[in-house]
């Protein structure tokens, strides 16, 4: 049986446009200045959403535990896992660490693992499991099907967890959205997560990213770039809409990026605004504080149909603070803000325009 999300009128008077399909989960890498946009999310928006951490080093370890609290003290997904999905003995051993924090401490964190990996990770993760709210399986799948071998993997350890009186979660995660996609391909995929949901899952959710993994094509000025995660997601929960698949996507970082670079930032700023069925990207020549207020002032101005306001987000409030020439050069927070300000307006646009 699905998990069902009911949703309270918000008191800025938004209503979620599928109010019983689960929380949105936006795949956050723990940089940051993506705390900082998990920090200043509305108070109004925190019912529905539900991120998913992605722990990528032992520092980030470290500073999940000293920080999670404080950041984020609501309902949170954290995996451990390589990009690929692989738990290395030093990443399990770090999530169990992790989880003995989350119990200790009563957050309401649910571990994320692959589904090759839920037999064989011990009793110590059973017994830690069995005091947090779920865990949540992620399936990684690379075409808009689901393999017999893929599904009765997500079966078994759905039922080896069950087994343990641990309720669990499934996420496909597509990592690359298609680009194009035909009515039989939905269809298909509707079925196969049809099948999955009929597992007994508490959520089933659908993620994929469309983000580009590098801007290099854009030099300077403008470009847009579509939001086929978003798009895809509509057309297949459109298909099977009694199955009330999440939405989840990776924001706008690209779910290509590896851990070779752990931080991402170009040599040029660039502003990355989501919109209904794309993002619109300003791009600077250079990477000075003047860079960002002109490009601040480009989308505020220039853009204006499209800008929604410094009360919108606190990503916005960031853009037009920029923009203002009134406000003091040194006040204007640039740099790495840019990477805040995306995602703290993509969250908003996500939970307050579509989801």
């Amino acid at each position: 049986m699905l998990y069902v999300f009911v949703n309270q009128r918000a008191r800025e008077g938004y209503m979620a446009k599928f109010p019983t399909h689960p929380q949105y989960i936006p795949i956050i890498k723990w940089q940051g200045y993506e705390q900082r946009a998990l920090e200043k999310v509305d108070a109004a928006l925190v019912s529905r959403l539900r991120p998913c951490v992605e722990v990528r080093t032992s520092k980030q370890h470290v500073n999940l535990i000293a920080n999670l609290q404080t950041i984020w003290p609501y309902e949170v997904l954290v995996d451990y896992a390589n990009p690929s999905g692989a738990l290395t003995h030093v990443r399990l051993n770090e999530l169990l660490d992790f989880m003995q924090h989350a119990v200790q401490q009563k957050l309401p964190a649910s571990p994320v693992l692959g589904p090759a990996y839920v037999a064989s990770v011990g009793a110590r993760f059973l017994k830690l499991a069995e005091a947090l709210p779920s865990v949540v399986i992620r399936l990684r799948v690379s075409t808009l099907t689901i393999p017999d071998d893929r599904l009765q993997l997500a079966k078994g350890a759905h039922n080896f967890l069950k087994t343990h009186g641990i309720t669990s979660s499934l996420i496909v995660d597509l990592g690359v959205s298609p680009k194009e996609w035909m009515p039989a391909s939905v269809a298909r995929l509707g079925q196969d997560l049809r099948a999955l949901a009929a597992i007994g899952y508490q959520s089933v959710h659908l993620i994929s990213g469309a983000y580009p993994a590098s801007l290099a094509a854009v030099k300077t000025g403008m470009a847009t770039f579509n939001r086929d995660d978003w798009g895809f997601w509509c057309d297949v929960n459109a298909n099977v809409p009694d199955l009330k698949i999440g939405f989840g996507d990776y924001g706008t970082l690209s779910p290509e990026w590896t851990e070779e670079i752990l931080q991402r930032r170009g040599t040029r700023i660039a502003i990355r605004y989501t919109r209904d069925d794309d993002w619109l990207v300003l791009r600077a020549d250079g990477n000075t504080t003047n860079d960002s207020i002109a490009l601040s002032e480009i989308l505020v101005n220039t853009y204006a149909g499209d800008f929604k306001g410094a009360t919108y987000s606190f990503g916005d409030r960031l853009i037009e603070e920029r923009a203002d020439p009134n406000l003091p050069a040194k006040k204007k927070r640039c740099g790495h803000y840019h990477i805040t300000e995306a995602w703290s307006h993509h969250i908003a646009y996500v939970l307050k325009e579509q989801y």
